[in-house]
């Protein structure tokens, strides 16, 4: 566990950056931290495996940077947006992040603000970073469970935005990949979470090569017509023949 900072004692202490990067005055500090207060927040954890100006997070994207904290709900993950973000709310995230709560998708959304987005924390490896340590049947039952998600969010009319890459958005929690990250989600385009999640698995994603390895995969073309026939229907039979082409069916 990480070093625990207070947040009544966030405003001394560096760690206050992550709550407001990558700087506010003081006014915008004193809001967010009585925010934080209301939210049932009670200190933050400088823990994660990334690191940000030599902090310990969670996560930074474009729209927050995302740290562990205690809170009443127990530990969990807070989303705080950046101030140079080009947005002025997490509300919509938020809304996203609901809407594939719905079909059992993502990390649970417990409460958000303007500001944040309180979280249930995941806690594992990228899938990615652990592919040369699966056996082959359990790298079928992991992308397969993955494939059904991207399946619900598709009905969900839910596009994640950024499964064409999942170098950082799926966790493996125990044998359970858990897709996080929905800041760039919509629902005002056409989804395309099976095809992108599909491709990045084993066409040219950054992943794939060693998908294909483990699971001896070479047939690019077939699987590609199988993509075409399901993004044309978006229905439950053509998507079953992805999953068999892909050998997961």
């Amino acid at each position: 566990m990480g070093e625990r900072v207070a947040v009544g004692e966030l405003a001394a202490h560096r760690a206050r950056k992550l709550i407001c990067w990558p700087e506010c005055d003081e006014k915008t500090l004193k809001a967010r931290i009585v925010e934080l207060e209301g939210f049932g927040v009670s200190a933050i954890v400088l823990a994660g495996r990334h690191r940000l100006d030599g902090l310990r997070v969670l996560g930074k994207g474009h729209t927050g940077v995302v740290v562990e904290v205690e809170s009443d709900v127990g530990r969990v993950a807070l989303k705080a947006l950046r101030i140079d973000s080009g947005r002025h709310s997490m509300s919509e995230e938020a809304r996203l992040l609901s809407a594939a709560n719905a079909v059992d998708v993502g990390p649970r959304l417990f409460r958000y603000s303007q500001d944040f987005l309180l979280m249930e924390l995941v806690e594992g490896p990228y899938l990615r970073d652990v592919l040369d340590d699966l056996e082959p049947g359990e790298l079928r039952r992991i992308l397969r469970d993955l494939l059904r998600q991207a399946r619900r969010l598709d009905e969900a009319g839910v596009d994640h935005g950024e499964m064409v890459s999942l170098r950082r958005h799926v966790i493996l929690r125990g044998d359970l990949p858990v897709i996080i990250d929905f800041e760039s989600a919509s629902t005002g385009r056409r989804v395309a979470n099976v095809t992108t999640t599909a491709q990045s698995l084993f066409i040219g994603g950054d992943v794939s090569a060693k998908i294909n390895r483990v699971l001896d995969l070479t047939d690019e073309n077939d699987l590609l017509e199988a993509l075409r026939d399901y993004r044309r229907s978006m229905d439950e039979v053509d998507f079953w023949k992805v999953l068999k082409t892909a050998g997961l069916g």
